[in-house]
């Protein structure tokens, strides 16, 4: 019987399991997005889809939002045709996501086992696979050119339309794409030079093909790189964007990078020393999984193509930028490594020094570390289950509000949205007990309306009169930063339509309207907010408010005791 679990195991055939292992992938991934609602990033992308003109999508809104249009355009047929959003939103990400695992299924040259576990990952399944995002059609891309890697001298163009794909979809593609294309350039370089043939570099077609992907890639560039005036959670301009301070919290993120693509979970922030005391395992994890990929791929020749992509990618995320949401990406990449690795060489060579190590270990311990190694493959099935379990009985929190403000007809009603505010210095110094955020020095960007942006798709138009309040048809989040000059012109805006009958999200109302009286609000909802990652589930909730006059009016609204607008 154990062998012939072996047997089956590590066969590397294609065929009915392959088949069985997609359609539950499928069938999978259908049941968590029924339940799963969009978040914000989803919206804002179904938003521009919706309400920006084609001109915007292509030239003015990526240098705000990062990456290229691709996404947009695609999702721009069925926002602007009325399609479902939710259904359309999730149909359209299944179905690149369906066929990156399909390629992976029958096309990768891993044993049986592992080729029917992986698309389970977290990152394959929920993280890309439930949340709609461009990654879906990067993780695809990957995958092709995996499967074009072995050929890509005999059919250069097949593999760098993968790579262009890649570029296409996200900087995070271009960072990728480039590093193996510089790999695969010092390659040329050295057979030429090795053959004394260097002078016919000019004449090889994959150089002058790769220099068309350079053009391209150029271009993509210029199409997204921020304004100066750009807004990320983590800066207000392109000073803030590119200024790197060196610090030895930039080691602990090159390399926790990988523990959070395999098999660790980072704290959420790391504002007091704790933090980092907490992760002091995990830093000490990843530097171990480094060392072995880097003892694995110099075994196998692969060496520089993996320092190189993950030094840039790594580097990109802990200087430049980053999310939750790429750290998936370092996954696909990490098969994509041991794909081209099976598919060149039929096996992966295992270092020296490791063989040596296992000649002097006992079976028993030898055994202990063979089942430590497959933790790998295991933890990330449970982080999808254990996500999959939280997206399905815990919901975001926008379907509730929607529901709230149809039920109760508030549409009619003057809807002001909370906007972004950040705080003015050391976000720790005010972020333990007894801090109101009343007594918080803000800044306010009030074109910066998440919220708004969230909610805006389950109505035929926008609801809120204080968001995008020069171009009220538009329903997406423009991040763009704004002076305090610029603030008191957009507040005068809202004040010039008159205090709001309903207010969505607890917010610091009299900075815009010094004139309101906050104790003529009172709650009457709170929907709670939850957002799942790996084994971790976050918890918040949204208070919605309504003056006492509504309040009478509607009569049916029940007061809850909840903290005042401010």
């Amino acid at each position: 019987m154990k062998e012939k679990f072996k047997s089956w195991a590590f066969s590397k055939e294609h065929g009915k399991c392959d088949v069985i292992t997609l359609i539950i992938y499928l069938l999978g991934v259908c049941t968590v997005s029924f339940f799963h609602e969009p978040w914000f990033d989803e919206a804002q992308a179904w938003a521009i889809a919706r309400s920006g003109t084609i001109k915007e999508i292509l030239f003015g809104i990526p240098h705000y939002e990062g990456h290229p249009p691709l996404w947009h355009l695609i999702l721009v047929p069925f926002a602007k045709l009325g399609a479902p959003y939710e259904l359309s939103l999730a149909a359209v990400n299944i179905f690149f996501m369906t066929l990156a695992v399909a390629v992976l299924l029958f096309k990768s040259p891993f044993p049986k086992l592992i080729r029917c576990l992986l698309p389970f990952n977290f990152f394959l399944f929920y993280q890309y696979g439930v949340i709609s995002r461009p990654y879906c059609i990067l993780v695809l891309a990957i995958f092709l050119a995996a499967v074009c890697y072995k050929n890509r001298n005999e059919h250069p163009v097949k593999y760098l339309l993968c790579l262009a794909l890649m570029c296409a979809v996200h900087l995070m593609g271009i960072i990728m794409a480039g590093s193996f294309c510089i790999i695969w350039l010092c390659e040329i370089f050295s057979d030429k030079y090795k053959a004394g043939k260097l002078s016919d570099v000019l004449k090889d077609k994959r150089c002058w093909l790769m220099l068309a992907l350079l053009a391209f890639v150029v271009a993509i560039l210029i199409e997204i790189y921020p304004n100066h005036d750009t807004y990320t959670f983590k800066s207000t301009n392109n000073d803030e964007l590119f200024g790197v301070e060196l610090s030895p919290k930039l080691i602990f993120g090159f390399f926790l990078v990988l523990a959070e693509a395999t098999i660790g979970q980072k704290p959420d922030s790391f504002l007091y020393v704790y933090d980092y005391i907490s992760a002091i395992p995990l830093f000490l994890l990843a530097v171990t999984l480094f060392v072995l990929c880097v003892m694995i791929f110099r075994a196998n020749k692969k060496l520089s193509l993996f320092l190189l992509t993950y030094t840039f990618f790594a580097g990109f995320c802990i200087l430049i930028y980053s999310s939750r949401y790429h750290i998936g990406l370092l996954t696909a990449f990490l098969i994509f490594m041991f794909w081209i690795i099976l598919d060149e060489n039929g096996a992966i060579n295992c270092p020296d020094a490791l063989k040596k190590s296992a000649n002097k270990i006992n079976k028993s311990l030898l055994k202990a570390i063979k089942c430590a190694s497959s933790l790998i493959l295991i933890i990330p099935l449970f982080w999808s289950m254990v996500s999959s379990y939280n997206d399905i009985c815990y919901p975001y929190w926008i379907r509730g509000v929607a529901d709230f403000i149809k039920e109760n007809n508030l549409e009619g009603y003057k809807i002001l949205c909370q906007w972004n505010q950040q705080v003015d210095g050391d976000e720790a110094e005010y972020s333990g007990l007894g801090y109101d955020d009343s007594n918080i020095p803000w800044v306010d960007y009030p074109n910066i309306q998440g919220v708004a942006a969230a909610l805006d798709p389950y109505f035929d138009h926008n609801i809120f009169y204080n968001f995008n309040i020069d171009k009220p048809a538009q329903t997406y989040v423009t991040h763009r930063s704004t002076t305090e000059n610029e603030n008191k012109e957009i507040f005068a805006k809202w004040n010039n339509v008159g205090l709001p009958d309903v207010v969505i999200g607890r917010c610091g109302v009299t900075r815009a309207f010094p004139d309101i009286n906050v104790d003529d609000y009172v709650a009457v909802a709170q929907v709670h907010e939850y957002m799942t990652f790996k084994f971790e589930k976050s918890e918040n909730y949204i208070t919605i408010y309504v003056t006492k006059d509504l309040f009478n009016k509607i009569g049916t609204l029940e007061e809850l005791t909840a903290q005042k607008l401010y």
